[in-house]
């Protein structure tokens, strides 16, 4: 997936947001990590994926689940803007099989991983998880790119 377009789209909502100027750098960055594991959880609880329980309410809003899928797209784009990862113009794209509660599982690994040792190695593994992740899901490569375009161009002009 080519994900330039991604990286400009994301800089340019980035730059009208406006930052607590009392936040050093580290606790900038910590709180955007912090933010990544969250809106991760809420995509996971979205997707019902972790409950182990006969449950009689199983619908999932894949609507729902789409627009946080975005949103965790849209934060790991972040991430690669404030460490410099932008060189990157194409992510291989594969799906893979384990469940949808490993791939969840996965991706709180790697996040911690890219904390511990931040390296391109680990953001790049990060990403391809998480857009394994959205074929996993059903979303095609076309539909979230369009759909985040879509969602970045309208929060900018807000």
């Amino acid at each position: 997936m080519n994900i330039k377009n991604l990286f400009e789209a994301q800089r340019k909502f980035n730059a009208n947001l406006i930052l607590n100027d009392e936040l050093d750098y580290y606790k900038l960055e910590t709180r955007k990590n912090l933010e990544f594991h969250v809106k991760i959880g809420d995509l996971a609880n979205e997707t019902k994926c972790f409950k182990y329980w006969k449950d009689n309410n199983n619908f999932i809003d894949m609507q729902v689940v789409f627009k946080k899928y975005i949103d965790c797209l849209s934060q790991i784009l972040t991430l690669g803007i404030d460490n410099n990862y932008t060189d990157i113009a194409n992510i291989c794209v594969k799906p893979n099989d384990y469940c949808i509660s490993d791939q969840f599982l996965n991706l709180y690994i790697d996040i911690n991983d890219l904390i511990i040792s931040p390296s391109k190695d680990h953001y790049l593994t990060l990403f391809e998880d998480i857009l394994s992740l959205g074929i996993t899901l059903g979303f095609t490569q076309t539909q979230i790119q369009n759909a985040f375009e879509t969602n970045v161009c309208e929060k900018v002009a807000l």
